[in-house]
């Protein structure tokens, strides 16, 4: 991807997968905006995308409002005069094994995974018709969303979800000249671990 002078706006961006997005992108020359709900982890992630030499900025929010998702993209419009590339990543970890998952972690692990997904493509896809540009949005997923050993994992079923909304918002935005794509990455084992 083309990514210089791009403005690309990555969820999830504070650690693992979405920092490590972000950073690349940064790397080819796009400016970032980084959303999450903590500020400790993005401004991290903030100042290694300075040390770059792109522009970046930092909007706290919870990804799974619609809304929100849509001052997010406002935010980067506002601050960087453009808005090009949306990454959705709903980057969470599970608090209990499978079988002692209970409603409401169901219902956040739904919420987070599908839902954060399906208002991002909608709100980045609005804006592109807007701005009357085409656009690219980035979902991300994980190999879970291909394959899965488990007989019953809502895990595996939200990032099978992912998929599908992928596959059908790519149909559905073609003739805008909107870009939907997906990226399935393996088990991400944060460095720290690693460190004694």
């Amino acid at each position: 991807m083309n990514s210089k002078r791009k403005v690309a706006l990555v969820t999830g961006a504070g650690q693992n997968t979405g920092r490590g997005i972000a950073l690349r992108l940064a790397k080819e020359g796009a400016d970032i905006v980084l959303v999450d709900k903590d500020a400790t982890p993005l401004n991290d992630t903030a100042d290694e995308i300075t040390a770059t030499g792109r522009r970046v900025s930092v909007f706290l929010i919870d990804i799974t409002g619609r809304e929100q998702l849509r001052d997010a993209i406002d935010h980067a419009e506002n601050t960087f005069g453009s808005f090009d590339i949306m990454v959705n990543n709903p980057g969470f970890e599970r608090e209990n094994a499978e079988a002692d998952i209970g409603y409401e972690e169901a219902q956040r692990l739904i919420n987070h995974g599908i839902q954060s997904t399906l208002w991002g493509i909608q709100v980045a896809a609005d804006k592109f018709r807007q701005r009357r540009q085409k656009g690219t949005i980035i979902n991300i997923s994980s190999t879970a969303g291909h394959e899965n050993s488990s007989l019953v994992d809502i895990h595996t079923a939200s990032k099978m979800a992912v998929r599908v909304l992928t596959q059908a918002a790519s149909k559905e935005l073609a003739t805008d000249g909107i870009i939907v794509t997906l990226q399935c990455f393996g088990t991400i084992i944060p460095a720290a671990r690693y460190v004694s």
